[in-house]
């Protein structure tokens, strides 16, 4: 048995577990104070090889070397390796390095890759672990709260190239994610709205009581007292429901790029780090819920109970040429045919699939404000 459970580091673990129940392929999720810890005993049942730690240089500075410490119960020397803070770090040249420093120091099939980070980390560790050798174990240990609700959890990985964001990646699921919320009180402000955005669109689409929650907070910000293990915990449940039903995106996990067209259009278009991911879906959902009075019938009333949340998310001014965004749309990994494939809503909780054949549709809908004058 891992020697922190006899309380070597004082942390008493408060943990909630979900499961992406995948047959053999099946992992566990933990949310809360200690996840960090509860990962040796996965790490120590596992029984890896080398263990390799990915991180960025802001996360590595602040987290880093109490991570290494409780890795040492089990490796006595992991490798740590680190990128650049930022979008800029999902790259070819940032995989190719990543991958030629593992095989430097000698990874092989039986070893374990862990990301320590937000979305950035998670999404080109993930790369490397699924092509690395063809692919080793990989656990997710997201630190933002945008990853811990949605991009740590379900296998999607991938870096983005200057013609779309996230169009070169692979399908490849973590052996168990370990959400220490405890990482969240160094989160940015921006950060955290930008992870909260992210929270409302499984709300919006999937979970009408984690709506409502929502909607009763007064005050959605990091010192506001909302219960955030309380909106991860659901966030994963739903997300990993999804998943389970529709692992590779071929039905009903479409629901979860609520407002992510249009985001992925400006985070191309404006330049990848120029805006947040979540701040880029507030506008696209906003785009999306417009469209959806006219298109599917979305009662106005509800439209504003959700406008009324993403109102309360601070985003940005952008100024951008519609003609460049719409180049973006266009080559959207979700379109099909020439088509923009959206996801809009009938209802709270009720999705609909739309197909655009004119991207313009989107960016009208942007500037709309439905009914009140």
């Amino acid at each position: 048995m891992p020697p922190f459970f006899s309380g070597e580091f004082g942390v008493r673990l408060m943990i909630e577990r979900v499961t992406v129940q995948l047959d053999s392929r099946s992992y566990p999720i933990l949310v809360g104070t200690g996840a960090w810890e509860a990962a040796v005993q996965h790490i120590w049942t596992g029984r890896p090889g080398r263990i390799a730690l990915v991180s960025d240089e802001k996360v590595a500075g602040l987290y880093g070397e109490e991570v290494r410490r409780i890795l040492r119960t089990v490796e006595p020397d992991p490798l740590f390796l680190t990128v650049p803070q930022g979008e800029g770090s999902k790259s070819f040249s940032r995989l190719e390095d990543l991958c030629r420093q593992m095989a430097v120091a000698g990874l092989d099939r039986d070893s374990l890759l862990l990301a320590l980070g937000g979305g950035v980390v998670g999404d080109l560790a993930g790369l490397a672990a699924s092509t690395y050798l063809r692919g080793i174990r990989l656990i997710q240990m997201p630190t933002t709260l945008l990853a811990m609700v949605d991009s740590s959890v379900g296998g999607k990985t991938g870096i983005n190239i200057p013609e779309g964001k996230n169009l070169v990646g692979t399908f490849y699921q973590p052996t168990a994610v370990f959400a220490e919320v405890r990482s969240l009180r160094t989160l940015e402000e921006r950060d955290w709205y930008s992870g909260l955005a992210e929270a409302v669109k499984i709300a919006v689409t999937l979970d009408e009581e984690l709506f409502g929650y929502l909607e009763k907070t007064e005050d959605l910000g990091p010192g506001g007292g909302m219960d955030i293990s309380r909106v991860i915990v659901a966030s994963c449940r739903n997300k990993a429901d999804v998943v389970r039903r529709d692992e590779r995106e071929g039905g009903i996990r479409k629901v979860l790029n609520f407002g992510h067209t249009l985001a992925h259009g400006f985070e191309g278009a404006l330049g990848y780090g120029k805006i947040r991911h979540g701040e880029a879906v507030v506008l696209g959902m906003k785009a999306a819920l417009a469209l959806s009075v006219r298109m599917c019938g979305l009662a106005e009333d509800e439209y504003f109970r959700v406008t009324g949340i993403l109102d309360r998310i601070p985003v940005p001014e952008v100024d951008l040429a519609p003609e460049r965004l719409e180049v973006f749309l266009r080559r959207d990994k979700k379109s099909f045919q020439g088509s923009i494939q959206a996801v809009l809503l009938r209802a709270i909780g009720k999705p609909e699939f739309v197909s655009l054949k004119d991207p313009g549709q989107l960016l009208q809908a942007l500037a709309e404000r439905p009914g009140r004058a």
